[in-house]
């Protein structure tokens, strides 16, 4: 068991693989077992799986969720393991972390990859998507967990797992993580994005319409868009996902 000591409890996290290391964030109520298919990226990079507070295995449980205090604590985890940089993965809402934390402290980021990301909730998709998450956190999360764990696998084992791995999730977080994804911002400061960025989007994901406002306001990044899947890219097309980041990652310098 690998703990992170904080004030307010401690942050479970797993490690896999030596290299440059590589901290993967997960969305709203989902916990590090989302990540289950990037294990093999562990064979030339140091993989770091946490579960955000109030998730998971996770003892900690924050007061009141902001996306800043999320990236204080990716942060806290960061110094904890003696790390001067990384690179974020960040997946869906854990985006808004990843974007965060790099917009905020920059000198600890190598670089930054966005899975399904985006800089600030636009279409109404999206907000209807987060405003259901909210509604079934508070009346049903039985049920939302088997939503969410079916929309990422077909298989049964894993899906029990993912759901009940979800289950664990402080409801209070679970609501404030949606809310504040809801309600994030950081389009007015992506200009001052200045390390490597990739976004990977499906091509029949919704989502994949927000690489606009990164094409306003960003000289240059990379995107890949996967073909033949929507939002769930980690997980139903890990294989294509997991060369992608390879890729990326094989260009920036250690």
């Amino acid at each position: 068991m690998t703990l992170c000591n904080l004030e307010y409890g401690d942050l479970f996290y797993e490690e896999f693989g030596q290299g440059s290391p590589i901290i993967f964030l997960h969305p709203p109520g989902m916990g590090r077992k989302v990540f289950r298919y990037q294990r093999p990226l562990s064979q030339r990079y140091r993989l770091i799986l946490p579960d955000l507070s109030g998730h998971g295995d996770s003892t900690a449980v924050l007061d009141r969720v902001t996306i800043q205090k999320y990236a204080e604590e990716v942060l806290r985890l960061v110094d904890s393991i003696g790390l001067e940089k990384v690179t974020l993965c960040g997946y869906s809402s854990g985006g808004s972390i990843a974007q965060e934390f790099a917009l905020t402290y920059p000198e600890r980021t190598q670089s930054l990859i966005l899975s399904g990301g985006f800089a600030e909730v636009q279409s109404p998709a999206l907000k209807y998507e987060h405003l259901m998450g909210m509604y079934f956190v508070k009346n049903s999360p039985k049920t939302l967990a088997k939503v969410i764990a079916t929309a990422h696998t077909f298989d049964k084992n894993y899906r029990t797992e993912l759901i009940e791995h979800m289950l664990k999730t402080d409801l209070n977080t679970w609501f404030d993580f949606y809310h504040e994804s809801l309600n994030y911002s950081c389009s007015g400061r992506l200009k001052n994005l200045n390390v490597p960025l990739l976004l990977i989007y499906g091509s029949r994901d919704f989502i994949n319409q927000h690489i606009r406002a990164y094409e306003r306001e960003l000289g240059h990044f990379q995107k890949a868009i996967i073909q033949k899947v929507s939002h769930q890219v980690p997980v139903k097309k890990w294989q294509v996902f997991n060369a992608k980041v390879e890729k990326f990652l094989e260009k920036q310098p250690d």
